[in-house]
């Protein structure tokens, strides 16, 4: 066996490694540049990153608090039932009602069960079997119209029924000393609330799309300080809400009813007087309308930036966050605040906060498990933070133009650097002469990037991470 010999003249040498130097950093930047290259992806996890910065996070909050600015603007206009006060000018027992009774009948023949009528500020509303009474302490009771007298201040809850130029108003709710009723409600009258109402339920959709489109578009440019991305994304996002809203709340209409109207017709003990197939079947055209809506909720950002990428993880989150709000309504409505209820306002606050957050939540995960590469922030203002590569060429730099802008950093040029996509790959490039541009604490004028390199520009650092094939 053949013994290689040391020369003579040579000793052996002692490498002698500190606590310090095991525990460097440039110990753990030789380690994930090997782990880099055995292909592990989990190398360059942020775990001191601040975890608000996430992208689902953002637009999950940002969906749900525009969605409560929806809510507010539509809710004041918007009317579950036709709602009326006033003293009992006039009260009627009668236990039938026929469409015949309608002056200039318009409607056909068709039979309500009632227990009699009241007029109130010269309205005649006939008060149904089925309806209920609600006391000063909120509670439901059968309604019961011996309870009720001339000059008996009352509130009531009706539906409203035209069918050309008749009408017929039929009460459901009745309020026993109801509170003080604005001056402007009480000079209206019921073809007046009904038409009001029926607008803020053509705009319902538009709206809420219109509103959460916006703060979704604009929210990112807000958190990275462009603003005027920020302005021209939500402004996008606003107008490809409102028609995108517009447009699904046909589809939805088209969708809903007929499955509303089958739900309806399964009358049974469960939920909301309905069977569970009933109530199953209102949940999923409700589901299946909010998907449409919630479509255009999330184009804005892809849109206005023209990216086809964004507007894919846009449209793929709101048809996901639609889809999953819109199942969840009824289950809130119906299963936690009960059904004995004249207005479904809170439920419906619930509901729309629950959309908003689904589909902020939804396209921020789309986005998360689609990307092929994006940029972590380690270090620097926005630590936490993930810029996703949403197009061939990408600017870095101190100018509010950047597609990733580096603020407040005397260090950063304009224009610093520049991402590119080549074939599969991506590479950076230095385009200032006078700043430095470090990969891996290197300095470098062009470098193809891999999967854990750490970028620092100026004072910032961001770990390049690429989804492994």
């Amino acid at each position: 066996m053949p013994v290689t010999q040391r020369p003579q003249g040579t000793q052996d040498e002692v490498i002698r490694i500190s606590t310090d130097d095991a525990r460097s950093a440039h110990v753990d930047d030789l380690l994930k540049r090997q782990r880099s290259m055995r292909g592990d992806s989990d190398l360059s996890r942020d775990r001191a990153g601040r975890w608000y910065y996430r992208n689902w996070f953002i637009f999950m909050v940002t969906g749900a608090l525009a969605a409560l600015a929806a809510w507010a603007i539509v809710e004041p206009y918007f009317d579950d039932y036709i709602y009326i006060q006033g003293p009992i000018e006039r009260l009627q027992v009668s236990h039938s009602f026929t469409s015949r009774t309608v002056p200039g009948n318009e409607f056909g023949d068709f039979d309500v069960d009632t227990v009699g009528w009241v007029r109130i500020n010269d309205e005649q509303i006939w008060l149904v079997t089925q309806g209920k009474l609600l006391t000063t302490g909120g509670e439901a009771e059968p309604l019961d119209i011996t309870r009720l007298a001339v000059d008996n201040e009352i509130g009531v809850y009706l539906e409203y029924l035209e069918a050309g130029n008749s009408s017929v108003a039929l009460g459901v709710f009745v309020v026993l000393d109801p509170p003080p009723h604005s001056d402007q409600d009480a000079s209206m009258t019921l073809g007046q609330r009904s038409a009001r109402s029926t607008a803020a339920a053509i705009l319902l959709f538009p709206i809420v799309a219109a509103i959460v489109g916006l703060a979704i578009g604009a929210v990112d440019g807000a958190v990275c300080r462009l603003l005027r991305r920020a302005l021209l994304a939500g402004v996008v996002g606003l107008l490809a809400g409102f028609i995108g809203g517009f447009v699904s709340s046909i589809i939805a209409g088209l969708i809903y009813m007929p499955l509303n109207a089958l739900a309806m017709a399964q009358e049974g003990d469960a939920a909301a007087g309905l069977t569970t197939f009933g109530f199953l079947t209102q949940m999923g055209g409700r589901a299946l309308a909010w998907s449409a809506a919630g479509m255009a909720m999330g184009l804005g950002q892809g849109l206005a930036l023209r990216s086809g990428r964004l507007v894919l993880y846009g449209f793929l989150g709101g048809l996901v966050g639609g889809l999953m709000g819109g199942l969840l309504f009824d289950p809130i409505d119906i299963l936690m605040l009960g059904v004995d209820k004249p207005s479904a306002h809170w439920s419906r606050l619930a509901g729309f906060v629950v959309i908003g957050a689904s589909v902020g939540a939804m396209i921020g995960i789309v986005e998360l498990l689609a990307r092929d590469a994006w940029l972590r922030m380690t270090e620097g203002p926005l630590a936490g933070k993930e810029f996703l590569i949403f197009k061939d060429t990408m600017n870095v730099g101190a100018s509010p133009r950047s597609d990733i802008y580096l603020f407040n950093d005397d260090a950063v040029a304009d224009r610093h650097a520049v991402i590119r996509a080549v074939g599969d790959n991506y590479e950076i490039q230095r385009q200032s002469r006078e700043e430095p541009l470090q990969i891996n604490d290197r300095p470098i004028e062009r470098a193809r990037l891999r999967h854990g390199d750490r970028i620092r520009i100026g004072a910032t650092t961001f770990v390049f991470q690429a989804r492994q094939r």
